[in-house]
Parts: structure tokens; C-alpha cells; sequence
């Protein structure tokens, strides 16, 4: 007759290890979470291989933190970033990719990022409240009104009483207000609920939720493509209010000033590959992790999205014209100048 232990023994041997290990295998699947939460926390670009805690400290603090949004004005330093562009000019960058300009406004005041893709009202709003900061570069900033194909708005009037989807004190409420001025109605005549992540805006509008929303591209030719209507563009219109805008510190500190006009230059650069075609599969990949474009979109979107624009110095008259609209709102302090907000380090 065999023993409990001689039992206990041939059992277990029938037990696979993991079953008979079971603590084991839990620290096994701990750690191996943990490694991939530590991996995907680190931001674009940076590097640990062969280096000590103190010296990656020092390397992520030497390069240059940009915070973007995953919108046509940003897509060319995304593009630049993937391509080894700034690689190749000795630009050491990290990207901190955001879904809301308010986000990259606060990864600036917080101190999360030198450089950040934002507007002139939303620059004049940070920098009176005590934010040192400077506008560095102007881009395009095209946005699209599209309105729901359910609310069956055809004329500007027609918005009244309905929910336009904007980002507060930014350039998608400024544009609301100039359409609600051309159509001769109050500026409380439309709602405006804030939504600041734009693929969420996106969606809202898709399905119904918004009656119209001010979308940058590709969201704006997505939008187009699932059925809605387009009613107003921004293409060719002034104010240029778009920017990228870095902290007074980064604009005047002679390293990041030269850091900067690399980051503007591997854009420009990016610029000229993707008006000449890009690398198709890699743009695919790129629509679809950035903007979450869906499968059946992709191509026609591609086909759609309009040529990309080289960075521009930014304007006093734009700067001046986001002032005079957020003094009408009264969002403006007493004794506050926007004459120290441009600084162009454009080529």
C-alpha cells in the first residue's frame, strides 16, 4: 500500500507546473505587467539602453519636450519624428501626444513641455495670467464647420437654437463667433457645449449627438466621408491664429532657441516629402494609430487631406485680432499688451 507522500507524489506528477506553482506564475504575470506599463509611460524618442538613472535624467532633460495634437497642422513633426529626420539633424526630441489643445496648453504651464501646439487667444489667455511664454511659428490652421446630415443645415441662420461642438476661449470659439456676427444673430443664439478632444468631437457629430462641430483635418474629411455636410471653411480666411508656442525661457535661452529652429526645420522638411507623395504604408500606419482612423477610411481620407503648409512667422495683426476678440468677451485684464507675445524664430 503506498504511502500519503507516495499519493501526493504521483498526483502532482499529472499537475502541470503552473497549477502546481501558481504564486510563481503571479509574480511572472506582475512583473511582466509592470515592464509593460513602464514601457509605454516612456515618451516618444527618449532611450535607457546603457545608461545609468542619473545620465538618462540628464538626457531627458538636455532634449527638446514638444506636446501636439493628432491634427493635419502636427502631423508633418509627427511624420519627421518616425522618419529620422530630427535624427538626422541632431535634434534630440520627445513628443507628448495629446487629443486637446487645452491639454498641450497645460503640458506648457505645468512644465511638461518647452514647445506646444496651441492658438493666439489661448496664448494671450495664458500669458496674462502669469505664463512667460512667446509664438514662435504660425501654421495654416484650416477648420471645418460641419453639420450633422440628420439636422439639415444648409444656411448659417439655421444653427440657431442648435449644439456647436468648440474648445473655450480658442480658435474654434473665435470662429463661432465671427459665423454667428456674419449671420446676424446673438452670440448666445447657438449652444456650445466644450468639447476639447476632437475625436471625440468627431464622433459626436457622427453620431448625432452635436447638430455641428469645427473640425481640423483629417477629422473634417472623415467627417464628410460618414455622410455630414460641409458648411464653412477657414481655408484662406484671416486671422492666422494657430501657433506653436514655447515658454519665454525656451524662446530666449540660446540652446532650445536652436533646438526649436531645428524642430521648425525638420517640419518644413517633412513638409516637402508629404507634398510629394510620403511613404504610403507608412502613413497608413500613422492615420491609423493618430488619428484612429477606421480601416474602411483610411485610402479615401489620404486621397482627401489637403497639402501641407512650411511654417510662417506669426503676425501682430493676427495677435491683434485674437486680442480685440477676447476683449469683446471680457476675457482681457486691464493694462494687458500683446506686444511681447511674438517671437518668430522661423527661418
Amino acid at each position: 500500500m503506498k504511502s500519503l507522500k507516495e499519493v501526493h507524489n504521483t498526483l502532482n506528477a499529472h499537475v502541470p507546473w503552473y497549477r502546481q506553482h501558481p504564486h510563481r506564475v503571479l509574480a511572472g504575470v506582475l512583473a511582466a505587467i509592470a515592464i509593460l506599463v513602464g514601457l509605454c509611460l516612456m515618451p516618444s524618442g527618449s532611450s535607457h539602453s546603457g545608461l545609468t538613472a542619473e545620465e538618462q535624467a540628464q538626457r531627458d532633460s538636455a532634449a527638446l519636450h514638444v506636446a501636439l495634437m493628432p491634427v493635419h497642422d502636427c502631423f508633418p513633426a509627427f511624420y519627421a519624428q518616425r522618419m529620422g529626420i530630427y535624427d538626422r539633424l541632431g535634434l534630440d526630441l520627445r513628443i507628448l501626444t495629446l487629443q486637446a489643445q487645452l491639454d498641450t496648453d497645460t503640458a506648457l504651464t505645468r512644465g511638461r513641455a518647452e514647445l506646444i501646439y496651441s492658438d493666439l487667444a489661448r496664448a494671450i489667455f495664458m500669458q496674462q495670467d502669469t505664463t512667460p511664454l512667446r509664438a514662435v511659428a504660425a501654421t495654416e490652421g484650416t477648420l471645418q464647420l460641419i453639420t450633422a446630415r440628420r439636422g439639415r443645415v444648409r444656411q448659417l441662420n439655421q444653427l440657431k437654437e442648435r449644439m456647436v461642438a468648440v474648445a473655450r476661449h480658442s480658435i474654434t470659439d473665435y470662429w463661432s463667433d465671427r459665423l454667428t456676427d456674419t449671420a446676424r444673430m446673438a452670440r448666445a443664439d447657438i449652444f456650445r457645449p466644450q468639447i476639447n478632444n476632437v475625436r471625440i468631437r468627431t464622433d459626436m457629430l457622427c453620431n448625432g449627438t452635436m447638430d455641428a462641430a469645427f473640425l481640423p483635418s483629417p477629422f473634417a474629411e472623415e467627417a464628410l466621408l460618414r455622410g455630414n455636410t460641409l458648411n464653412f471653411t477657414t481655408r484662406d480666411l484671416s486671422p492666422c491664429l494657430t501657433a506653436f508656442v514655447a515658454t519665454e525661457k525656451a524662446a530666449t535661452d540660446t540652446t532650445r532657441q536652436r533646438q526649436i529652429r531645428l524642430f521648425l526645420q525638420g517640419y518644413d522638411e517633412a513638409v516637402e516629402a508629404l507634398n510629394k507623395g510620403g511613404i504610403r504604408d507608412t502613413l497608413v500606419a500613422m492615420y491609423k494609430q493618430l488619428f484612429m482612423t477606421p480601416d474602411t477610411l483610411v485610402d479615401s481620407i489620404l486621397r482627401a487631406t489637403p497639402r501641407y503648409t512650411p511654417i510662417a512667422a506669426p503676425q501682430q495683426s493676427d495677435a491683434e485680432a485674437a486680442l480685440q476678440w477676447l476683449k469683446s468677451r471680457g476675457k482681457v485684464k486691464k493694462g494687458y499688451s500683446a506686444d511681447s507675445l511674438l517671437l518668430p524664430l522661423t527661418r
